[in-house]
């Protein structure tokens, strides 16, 4: 099961998120405080708040959205007989460095998906937050990266190439942030998702410049 990862991700974070449902002293020693991480170099918390929820529907929601795009994207980073059937001009960077890759770029979404709080309430002692969206953001963009042309279906009904998901993303994640009000951390949505473009560029900088030619390619 080339997917394992995936699953265990789920699994931690479901399991950690339920227990912190009913575990008061849980979730705080998990929660992303920016002013502890600042201030106490707790720096865990930067990864360690991914696997809290707010609730059910937000647990349920990041869980299906990284189970729909990690399972097939941690399958193309470590078969190399996938990845060939996509990708058959490129090097196949080894089964073992796949799965690093995409342990990665889970990380590294939840890492980047934290600086815009870390940046404005380094200094704020009440300020919390929980939640994967940030990594599953850059899972889910470094898909829409490396398959532009593929179809997705935004909001689980609207069929699209996952090129104009990953606009429809942006554009309503800013407009969200802009509004405000939603008491979601809409920036580490989109911070989450540039992690997701800046690890793909970083291992394999052709699939930026493939993002587009595949694109102007399917307009033709």
């Amino acid at each position: 099961m080339t997917e394992i990862v995936t699953y265990v991700i789920i699994g931690i974070t479901v399991l950690v998120s339920i227990m912190a449902f009913s575990n008061a002293s849980l979730y705080q020693q998990l929660i992303f405080n920016p002013y502890t991480v600042k201030h106490n170099k707790q720096y865990y918390r930067i990864l360690s708040h991914t696997l809290l929820h707010a609730d059910w529907t937000h647990l349920a929601f990041n869980m299906y959205t990284f189970f729909s795009f990690g399972t097939f994207l941690e399958i193309v980073f470590s078969n190399p007989n996938v990845f060939y059937r996509f990708f058959p001009d490129h090097h196949f960077w080894g089964i073992q460095t796949g799965y690093v890759f995409f342990i990665l770029l889970y990380l590294v979404g939840a890492v980047v998906a934290s600086l815009p709080a870390m940046r404005k309430h380094g200094d704020n002692i009440s300020y919390n937050a929980v939640g994967a969206s940030g990594a599953v953001s850059a899972v889910i963009m470094a898909f829409m990266i490396m398959f532009p042309t593929l179809e997705i279906r935004m909001f689980f009904a609207i069929p699209m190439p996952a090129y104009v998901g990953a606009l429809i993303f942006f554009g309503i994640e800013h407009y969200l942030q802009r509004r405000g009000g939603t008491n979601v951390a809409h920036d580490a949505h989109i911070y989450g998702a540039l992690g997701g473009i800046i690890f793909i560029g970083i291992i394999q900088p052709s699939f930026l410049v493939e993002f587009f030619t595949k694109i102007i390619a399917s307009w033709q």
